[in-house]
């Protein structure tokens, strides 16, 4: 092929490679932004769903007949140093604090804009199974009640069992008898992994299958709720997707976890906990940050 030849095979691939950009450049200007964080692409006979996840790409998931998420992505708004907010109605900034956190200033918390705090009433262990109370607990949350900020509460289960979810249910209702916990009591139920992000086999809980974490979540969500409080279950897009079986926990809001600047989850959520490294004035240590995006108590 002589030069000339090649020069214009070369302008040609350009001038094709030019148009579809500018191609598909006007269909995104045609649709406007974009209306969810999650677009169905397909309905599978399977029972699943092909869908284009804003953070994630195409992916397939399990399909339940529950609420979506309804909440647009422009809607939520990166300010800078880590701050996260959400234009597209009622939201407040949350903080979730345990032992690790340190001592803390609950007043220079308060003055620093925080809604509510999220505070570890205590956890299972992952090789003995003890449950053990967050040391910190009774300082944190009164604390934080004295200085005006509405608490929720977790616990950071290891159960394998049913039963021992329910025991760890009544520990915590035990735990926040004579407080005023108006937002959520969670549950959290992780895997563990290594530093390689291998399932960590000296753990108690690698033999739990997807159906048992449900039924662990179902157990203690429904005691918390028949005490007369509000429970949700904490767990991530993976963690939802493929072990948990959404359509059993209706009930309960899920608090998701997504260190991204928008979550992107098909199906509805309550709480978005949006980082782990958050900086707030009054704790010397980082922490979490969430955005409640309803008002709570519901």
């Amino acid at each position: 092929m002589d030069m000339l030849k090649r020069r214009n095979l070369f302008l040609a691939v350009t001038l094709l490679l030019v148009v579809a950009i500018v191609a598909v450049s006007a269909v995104i200007l045609a649709r406007g932004p974009r209306e969810s964080s999650v677009e169905i692409v397909s309905h599978n006979q399977d029972g699943t769903l092909v869908v284009n996840d804003l953070n994630d790409g195409q992916m397939t998931i399990p399909y339940y007949d529950i609420p979506a998420n309804s909440y647009k992505p422009d809607d939520f708004q990166d300010e800078g140093n880590g701050v996260i907010t959400y234009e597209g109605g009622e939201s407040y900034v949350g903080i979730n604090v345990n032992a690790k956190s340190g001592d803390i200033d609950w007043a220079q918390v308060a003055e620093s804009g925080v809604d509510f705090a999220m505070i570890r009433v205590g956890y299972r262990g992952k090789e003995d199974g003890n449950i053990v109370l967050d040391t910190n607990f009774q300082t944190n949350i009164t604390g934080a009640t004295e200085a005006n900020i509405p608490v929720g509460v977790y616990f950071y289960s290891k159960a394998v069992t049913n039963d021992e979810a329910d025991k760890e249910a009544a520990f915590v209702l035990e735990q926040i008898r004579g407080y005023n916990v108006t937002y959520p009591i969670a549950y959290f139920w992780e895997y563990d992994t290594t530093d390689d992000g291998s399932v960590d086999q000296s753990s108690r809980t690698v033999q739990c299958n997807g159906d048992q974490v449900t039924g662990f979540i179902d157990t203690f969500c429904s005691k918390v709720e028949l005490a007369g409080f509000t429970a949700c279950y904490y767990a991530t897009k993976s963690m939802a997707y493929e072990k948990l079986d959404l359509s059993k926990l209706t009930n309960y809001d899920l608090w998701y976890a997504e260190y991204r600047s928008k979550p992107s989850f098909h199906y509805d959520f309550g709480m978005w906990q949006y980082t782990q490294e958050g900086n707030v004035p009054g704790i010397s240590k980082s922490v979490p940050i969430t955005l409640a995006l309803k008002k709570y108590p519901k």
